[in-house]
């Protein structure tokens, strides 16, 4: 289900995602939006998660991937690079997930040329 999310109200929800720990993602992403969730098993009913398409992981072309986190702590993270821009740009991140469980923490920074 699509709705009209604003970051505001996305960052207020949580979850969790899997990335590995200490390991950094380089990932090219676009096509950015929130999605409400209803009652799948991995997130809460009325969670709210980042989903962008993903171009690039790690420097490779991949196809029909699609990089989604719940993460509240994550998308406080993604918000000021993403927020007030169109869905439709492409951006560069470097992710990588410090620590485990409750104490997880993410360093995100954006990549320009």
């Amino acid at each position: 289900m699509t709705e009209n999310i604003n970051w505001d109200e996305a960052t207020k929800s949580g979850g969790f995602i899997s990335l590995e720990e200490d390991k950094e993602k380089i990932l090219k992403l676009t096509n950015w939006k929130f999605v409400k969730r209803g009652n799948e098993e991995r997130i809460a009913p009325g969670e709210i998660e980042f989903i962008a398409e993903v171009l690039e992981e790690d420097g490779h072309i991949v196809s029909e991937i699609i990089f989604n986190t719940a993460s509240k702590r994550l998308k406080k993270k993604l918000r000021p690079i993403f927020e007030n821009k169109p869905s439709t740009d492409t951006f560069d991140l470097s992710i990588m997930k410090v620590g485990e469980k409750f104490n997880t923490q993410y360093s995100v920074k954006e990549i320009t040329e």
